[in-house]
Parts: C-alpha cells; sequence; structure tokens
C-alpha cells in the first residue's frame, strides 16, 4: 500500500468531508433560520386550535400539551414516515452481516434541514457523510478495507391532503466518493414516492417506492436500476415508544427482473427534553442470497 493511502490519511480526508460538509449544512441552517424568522414577524400569530407544522418544534412552556404530544408523535413516525419532515441531525451505524463470514461495517453522520413552505407543505433538504468498513470472509483474495463511504445529497417535499391523509416525494444523489474499492463506483439517482395514512392515532401505513438508476459508472462497474417497494406498518405505543414491522421487496432490473423480498422490524423511543430520539432495527432477507441479516442502530437529536 503506498503512502498517499495509509489510514491516517484517509482518516484525515474524512475529516476535511466532514468539516466542510458541516460547515455548508451550518451555513445553510443560519440562512433558513434568519429567513423563517423574517417570515414568522410578517405573519399574524396562529390560532390556538391550529394543529403544529411537522418541521416545527413547540416547546412545552408555551403550547398546549396536546400539541406538544402531537409533535412528538411525529417526531417518532418521521424516522419510518417519508412524509414526515424534521430537522434534525443523526449518526446512524449499519452492520450488515454475510454468508461467507465477511462484514461490513458504516457509520453515518447526517444532517435535515426541513422548512415550512405553505400551511400543508414542508420542504427539507439532507446531507449523509458515511465512513465504512469491511472486514474480510472466507473468499479468496477477500481484504479488510476502510475508508470514506459514497456521500449522498438530496431534497424532499411532503403535503398534509387532511388530517389522516399526506403525500410525499423526494430526490437523492448518490456520488462514487468511496476509498478503497468500498463503493459502487456510481452516480446513482434516486427518486422515491410516498403516501402515509393515520388509520387511527396510534396506527400508520405509509407505503414507500424508490426507482434507483445510475447515470454514469466509473471503473468498469456494471450499471445500476431497480426498484424497491416498502410497505410499513407503524404502531405508537405508550410513554413515547414506537414498533413498526416493514415488508420490503427489490425488483432488479439489471439481473432479469429478480426480485428480493426482506422483512424488516424496528423499536424506537423517544425522549424530550433534549429531543433525543433513538433506534433499532433488524432485517432479514427471505431470499437465500449472500447477505445473512442487516441492523441499524440510530440517534436523532431534533432541533
Amino acid at each position: 500500500m503506498t503512502a498517499g493511502n495509509t489510514w491516517p490519511q484517509r482518516l484525515s480526508k474524512y475529516a476535511l468531508c466532514l468539516a466542510l460538509g458541516a460547515t455548508a449544512v451550518g451555513r445553510l441552517m443560519s440562512q433558513a433560520r434568519s429567513a423563517a424568522q423574517d417570515q414568522k414577524q410578517s405573519m399574524p400569530a396562529p390560532s390556538p386550535a391550529a394543529s403544529p407544522s411537522p418541521g416545527t418544534q413547540p416547546s412545552a412552556a408555551t403550547e398546549p400539551v396536546g400539541a406538544v404530544e402531537q409533535v412528538l408523535g411525529a417526531n417518532l413516525k418521521a424516522l419510518e414516515d417519508p412524509t414526515i419532515l424534521f430537522r434534525r441531525v443523526w449518526i446512524e451505524t449499519e452492520w450488515n452481516k454475510y454468508r461467507d463470514g465477511s462484514n461490513d461495517l458504516e457509520e453515518t453522520l447526517g444532517g435535515s434541514w426541513a422548512w415550512r413552505v405553505s400551511d400543508r407543505q414542508e420542504w427539507a433538504v439532507r446531507l449523509k457523510l458515511p465512513y465504512d468498513w469491511h472486514f474480510a470472509g472466507d473468499s479468496t483474495g477477500d481484504s479488510n478495507k476502510h475508508g470514506l463511504g459514497d456521500i449522498k445529497v438530496g431534497t424532499a417535499t411532503a403535503f398534509r391532503l387532511n388530517d389522516s391523509w399526506r403525500a410525499g416525494g423526494a430526490l437523492e444523489l448518490r456520488m462514487p466518493t468511496a476509498e478503497d474499492d468500498l463503493g459502487q463506483h456510481v452516480w446513482r439517482l434516486q427518486e422515491s414516492a410516498s403516501v402515509a395514512w393515520d388509520a387511527t392515532r396510534w396506527l400508520t401505513f405509509s407505503p414507500t417506492a424508490e426507482y434507483n438508476q445510475s447515470i454514469a459508472e466509473k471503473h468498469g462497474a456494471a450499471p445500476q436500476h431497480y426498484l424497491e417497494m416498502y410497505s410499513p406498518a407503524i404502531v405508537l405505543l405508550p410513554h413515547r415508544w414506537l414498533v413498526m414491522a416493514r415488508y420490503e421487496a427489490k425488483v432488479d432490473f439489471e439481473n432479469d427482473n429478480y426480485v428480493t423480498q426482506s422483512g424488516k422490524l424496528s423499536v424506537e423511543k423517544l425522549f424530550e427534553n433534549p429531543r433525543l430520539g433513538f433506534g433499532l432495527s433488524i432485517k432479514k432477507p427471505f431470499n437465500t442470497g449472500n447477505k445473512a441479516f442487516q441492523v441499524n442502530f440510530m440517534v436523532s437529536y431534533y432541533f
């Protein structure tokens, strides 16, 4: 391995990317906050009966208890329901275990800034900065690797159709920034559409479809073209707990329309002060592929 490829230099590159990303997000947040304050000053005070916007975080000292609990419940559901947008930063750990004995570990620092466009619409931008580790398995030629992963930037919008129905859409760009062959070597666009129905105050269904297609490949990488569909059932529990069961299907158009099916189970807990959310999930493929299972743990701070 050359001196330019040593792990201290890779960590330095990653730290530089984190600093640049944090600076950009900070500037964006500062500008958006100033614009939001100017808009708020020019608008009349809302009626006490008005429901809070998903992008806002009411204080228990200034808002009715019902309004606070409503937003706390939306905070909980936001991780699993793309039609709910909030301002938050998070750290996510993802562990993938494969049948050949290898393991992938990814640590992602993410940020999302959401703001209110109208009484029924929110908009958001987001940034994800990953750092990846690959631990070799039994395959010949496999080796341990680590380095910066593929950075993702995206934007999303969501509409409240009425008290029970919402709809949303998002666009995300995955960039081939990974080191040490840890990424997929493609520029890939992901377009998604979601709809959500609050069947009751404690039960929500939010099916989502994500269409993925690479727009450019590097180093001879194979083109990517597939559709992913999610069908989650979200249940709010007392004391700000949540459980979610989700069926997933992936149709790979580059692999003779092969369908991969999976099941995912999540448990989440939200604390009010400070507003921290903790989520743990496990995903198990039903097909006999190389992946054995996937585990995710996320810590989110809402502001």
